[in-house]
C-alpha cells in the first residue's frame, strides 16, 4: 500500500487497472491498446467531488472564472496545473460544493471518513494470482480493518432503480470485482465494495449500493477472463479488435419473428 504516490505517477505504472480491463472486455484488445485519456469539465467536476469529500485537508479545488473561455482561464488553468490543483468554473465550484457536503454528512459515509484507519486514494500493486501479470488500484476510500472498499460515483441517478443500469452501462460490477481482486492479491483484506452515488442535480440524493455475491462472482469470471486475455495479448504483441474481416448483419428478430395475434389467426381458418 503506497499513500503518497501521485495520481499521475499511479496512472503512468505499467500495471493493469481494472479502466484496462473493462476497455477490453467492453470493446478489444486494440481499443485498450490504443486509448487517450481526455479531460472533460465533467471529469473535473468528478476529481473535484472526491478531492472535497476524501482529501479536504489538501485543499485541492480552486475557484476559477465564471466560464472557460478566453485569456483569463487559460492563465488560471496554468497556474492551477502548476500547483497541483483542479480548476472549476464558479458554477461548478459551487455544484461540487453542494453534492460533496452531504456525502460528507451521510450517516453511514461519515462514519467511515472518521475511522481511524481510514485511507483515501491509496495506491496497491499485485501479481494477479490467475493471469500471473502486474495488476493495481486505488480505491477512493479503504479501511483495512473493516475489509471495506468504497468508490463514490456522480450519477444522474443515485435509486436503486436506476444505478443498476449504470452498473451495467459502464462495466463498474467488473471495478468492484477487480479491486477486491487485487487487495486481496496484495496481502490485505477486502470484502465488501460499496458504491456511493450522489446525484448531480438537487436534492443531491445518495444511494449506496453493494453487489450480491452471484454479481461479484459472476464479474470476478469475467475479470479472470479478461486478464488472460491481456496477459496472451502481452506474450505475443497481438493486440487486434477480434473482429470478421467483413461482418454480416441479420435482421433483428423483431422484425423475423411472427406475431402470436398472426399465429391464432391462422389457426381459427382450420
Amino acid at each position: 500500500m503506497i499513500r503518497e504516490l501521485s495520481n499521475a505517477d499511479y496512472h503512468a505504472h505499467p500495471a493493469i487497472s481494472s479502466s484496462d480491463v473493462k476497455a477490453v472486455a467492453a470493446k478489444s484488445l486494440a481499443h485498450w491498446k490504443g486509448k487517450a485519456y481526455k479531460k472533460s469539465p465533467a471529469f473535473a467536476l468528478g476529481s473535484a467531488v472526491h478531492a472535497m469529500v476524501l482529501e479536504p485537508q489538501h485543499d485541492l479545488v480552486r475557484r476559477g472564472p465564471e466560464d472557460r473561455r478566453g485569456d483569463k482561464w487559460k492563465k488560471a488553468q496554468l497556474a492551477a496545473d502548476l500547483d497541483g490543483k483542479i480548476l472549476l468554473t464558479e458554477g461548478d465550484h459551487d455544484l461540487a460544493t453542494a453534492m460533496s457536503d452531504p456525502i460528507k454528512a451521510h450517516p453511514v459515509v461519515s462514519r467511515w471518513l472518521a475511522a481511524p484507519d481510514f485511507v483515501a486514494e491509496a495506491s496497491f500493486f499485485a501479481k494477479d494470482p490467475v493471469a500471473g501479470i502486474e495488476i493495481k488500484c486505488r480505491p477512493d476510500g479503504y479501511i483495512p480493518s473493516a475489509g471495506i472498499v468504497f468508490d463514490l460515483k456522480t450519477t444522474q441517478d443515485a435509486s436503486p432503480d436506476g444505478f443498476p443500469r449504470e452498473v451495467r452501462k459502464y462495466g463498474y460490477d467488473l471495478q468492484a470485482a477487480f479491486y477486491l481482486r487485487c487487495l486481496r492479491a496484495a496481502g490485505h483484506m477486502a470484502d465488501t465494495f460499496i458504491f456511493v452515488c450522489i446525484e448531480k442535480e438537487a436534492p443531491y440524493a445518495i444511494g449506496l449500493h453493494e453487489l450480491t455475491i452471484p454479481y461479484l462472482a459472476n464479474a470476478d469470471m469475467k475479470v479472470s477472463s479478461t486478464l488472460q486475455k491481456i496477459s496472451n495479448a502481452i506474450a505475443t504483441d497481438d493486440y487486434t479488435t477480434g473482429w470478421p474481416l467483413i461482418n454480416s448483419i441479420d435482421l433483428p428478430r423483431w422484425q423475423t419473428d411472427q406475431p402470436e395475434a398472426d399465429i391464432f389467426d391462422d389457426a381459427s381458418d382450420f
